[in-house]
């Protein structure tokens, strides 16, 4: 897979539900752009869980699985954008992308266990990150902490700054593409994609 500087990531395990609408939007408009990035959907992806057997703790950047994640990991280490897209299920991150989060643990060891970040090598330094969280409730008090929480922690060990956090609620009831915010939304990240790419680039 070739590592591009945008990454976004389909958290949803429906892959025609609210998410996946939002996301399938920003991908045309980049597409109409001619911006490369590269996609993950987590039920594309086979990856095993976390199972806490230190091995990251005894050499750096070392996993014990060997699966989609290795590719995950790539593209998490190179990218300047990412894209994080994700219902709430049970106030938190969907089970699926939890997992991936969780297999982050080998991120965090690189710096913690090791004092070398595993952004060290990387072609840039400061990563800009966005989260998109779709709540099918209707507005609740702290309905998106959790997701904010769990990526925050991936933010920190791969020096990404949070750039915006999308959030919608009562989607069970009103689909995204019932609602002329959505459009704008997409609209105002694909530019700030596409300038950001123009930044690197230039």
């Amino acid at each position: 897979m070739k590592p591009s500087d945008v990454v976004i990531i389909m958290g949803s395990h429906r892959k025609q539900g609210n998410t996946a609408y939002w996301v399938q939007n920003l991908k045309d408009r980049l597409d109409l752009k001619s911006v490369e990035y590269t996609y993950f959907d987590v039920n594309a992806l086979k990856i095993n869980h976390c199972i806490d057997c230190t091995i990251c703790r005894e050499k750096w950047g070392i996993c014990i699985h060997d699966d989609d994640m290795n590719n995950v990991y790539e593209a998490l280490r190179i990218a300047k954008i990412i894209v994080w897209a994700t219902p709430v299920y049970y106030n938190g991150l969907t089970s699926k992308l939890k997992t991936l989060v969780d297999r982050c643990q080998m991120i965090f060891m690189c710096d913690f266990a090791h004092k070398k970040p595993f952004t060290v090598d990387a072609i840039h330094t400061q990563k800009k990150g966005i989260i998109v969280s779709i709540g099918g409730a209707n507005a609740y008090e702290n309905q998106f902490v959790g997701n904010a929480l769990s990526l925050k922690l991936v933010f920190d060990n791969i020096q990404m700054s949070l750039v915006e956090h999308i959030k919608y609620s009562n989607t069970d009831r009103i689909h995204l593409s019932e609602r002329k915010e959505v459009l704008e939304d997409v609209l105002r990240i694909e530019k700030f994609i596409e300038n950001e790419v123009k930044v690197i680039e230039g």
